[in-house]
């Protein structure tokens, strides 16, 4: 079987979990005989070539377009991932702080029903928005479309306004963690030399992620302004979106205190950085689910993580999730984990379920479904 994987334009400046999942799983399929190809768009050969084109993210839109069209002009089978979720809370967040009118319907109802009004009107509006069409139009051309969870499927399915034809061809496609490299143990004495290297106190809350607004780390810093928890943020800052944020961090960090921005580390110090702290947050706007939860669960560590995410459906009650648009939910889910043992089992389950190798062979089992129905609607 001859699989292509294709890689954003921008993969070399904004590293991100597509393309950390692109790397990871084409290595573990590489070892159950599956031929791999993982490149930018230019750099691949006709599409004719492969087997199975595995998509992984239907924005930017353009992009994954261009992507679509390659394939099936090629007559290659197509998977798509889409890693995509938008419920327009954020664009709610900025309106009622930029826009008068919203500001003062949510200071008159009150924001939680200001906003029901906003996505109503959002959703409602969604087919004439190009971007909402031409990745509809994208899904639509997949042969099987395939996400980590049962409540993401379902979340494309009404978003996109799927016919049913389609939502019959949805399946879930797991993301995996290198159990190798996440399940090692360290002694005390490792654990204390990483954070004497690096400056940290004892029980931090860390959080892997680029530095960007939906990643919602200044949102972190001010529900736990007043604890006394040491915080510590790992990641490049992102040149998307507000590119201010960063900044604000960094300023509000600083007059907190005990806050620390250690930048990029090798994925080689990730398991110590997740090992030698309390827990692992990610109270972002949406994961999809979050490879850094599951890194850090496998890790050893407590997981703090969005609502918006499939990782309860996923974990169950092993993982303390927050409404990211909710200081007080942030603040009570983390003082809830650190109050409580890691939970018996999570790292074990973790790390036999959602190892590489066992999440490639579920995977090879849906590039052959995806196979025979491409075969089947040929014929």
């Amino acid at each position: 079987m001859k699989v292509a994987m294709i890689l954003r334009p921008d993969a070399d400046r904004v590293f991100g979990g597509d393309t950390v999942v692109m790397q990871k799983l084409s290595a573990a399929l590489r070892t159950l005989g599956v031929e791999v190809t993982v490149g930018s768009l230019e750099e691949m050969p006709p599409a004719s070539q492969f087997d199975v084109l595995h998509m992984f993210a239907v924005m930017p839109v353009n992009h994954a377009s261009r992507i679509a069209v390659w394939a099936k002009d090629g007559g290659a089978a197509i998977v798509i991932s889409p890693l995509y979720y938008d419920d327009f809370r954020s664009w709610f967040e900025r309106a009622v702080v930029a826009a008068p009118r919203w500001r003062s319907l949510a200071g008159t109802l009150g924001k939680s029903n200001a906003w029901l009004i906003f996505r109503s009107w959002q959703t409602a509006r969604l087919p004439l928005s190009a971007t909402w069409r031409d990745a509809r139009q994208t899904l639509l051309a997949a042969t099987v479309i395939a996400t980590t969870s049962r409540w993401e499927n379902a979340w494309i399915a009404g978003h996109f306004r799927l016919p049913s034809a389609v939502r019959r061809n949805m399946r879930l496609s797991p993301l995996g963690i290198d159990a190798d490299l996440y399940g090692q143990r360290f002694t005390e004495a490792q654990l204390a030399a990483f954070r004497e290297r690096h400056g940290l106190e004892p029980g931090y809350v860390s959080q892997v992620a680029r530095i960007e607004e939906k990643k919602n780390q200044l949102a972190v810093i001010q529900a736990l302004y007043d604890d006394p928890i040491p915080l510590v943020f790992v990641g490049k800052d992102s040149p998307y979106y507000a590119v201010d944020y960063p900044g604000r961090c960094r300023e509000l960090g600083a007059r907190r205190g005990r806050v620390r921005f250690l930048g990029w580390l090798p994925e080689a110090e990730l398991p110590l950085l997740y090992a030698a702290g309390a827990a692992h947050i990610m109270a972002s706007w949406v994961e999809l689910p979050g490879l850094s939860s599951l890194e850090a669960g496998a890790s050893g560590s407590r997981i703090i993580s969005t609502e918006i995410a499939p990782l309860q459906e996923l974990l169950g009650e092993t993982v303390w999730c927050c409404n990211p648009y909710d200081l007080a939910s942030i603040r009570a889910a983390t003082l809830g984990a650190l109050a409580a043992p890691v939970p018996a089992g999570l790292r074990e389950r973790l790390l036999a379920e959602f190892s590489w190798p066992a999440v490639a062979a579920a995977n090879v089992a849906l590039y052959e479904e995806t196979l025979r129905l491409h075969q089947a609607r040929r014929h």
